[in-house]
């Protein structure tokens, strides 16, 4: 376990901060060989310079729980390449609903990307979490007990 704080934007992306401080542990996952593919779709119309990051609103990708989502590297856009998936908002533990709803565009040439059009894909993975001690975690834990 470790203390971590998260700093999470509370508004809109690049607008106003908080931090959660909470607990953390490192563990492992399982997924198998099924997944799905979601398609990542303009919610605006957004003009861009290149090189310059951009965030674009985008319909809502609902991930169940216990699901990974992960951008597909592959470039889907002509004028760019979705780099990140976004939310605003507390963090949720991967046990939890979340809702995407705002990418991170990475333009490599000036333009306009309007509403409706396909930004990239995303990767859902559907995982078996495994809540194990990390390394070091289960001996202290031991000792601990072992102390009195």
């Amino acid at each position: 376990m470790v203390k971590i704080k998260c700093v999470y934007w509370t508004d809109e992306i690049g607008g106003e901060t908080e931090k959660l401080e909470t607990e953390a542990f490192s563990y492992g996952f399982t997924f198998g060989p099924h997944g799905e593919w979601e398609m990542v779709i303009a919610k605006e119309d957004k003009e861009m310079k290149k090189n310059e990051l951009v965030n674009i609103k985008i319909n809502e990708i609902n991930l169940p729980p216990k699901a990974i989502a992960l951008p597909c590297i592959i470039m889907r856009h002509a004028l760019g390449v979705v780099v990140s998936l976004a939310t605003i908002g507390e963090p949720k533990k991967v046990e939890e609903r979340r809702v995407l709803n705002e990418v991170i565009f990475q333009p490599i040439c000036d333009g306009v990307v309007n509403k409706g059009e396909l930004l990239g894909l995303v990767n859902v993975f559907y995982a078996a979490i495994e809540r194990r001690l990390a390394r070091g975690a289960a001996e202290k834990w031991l000792m601990e007990r072992l102390r009195f």
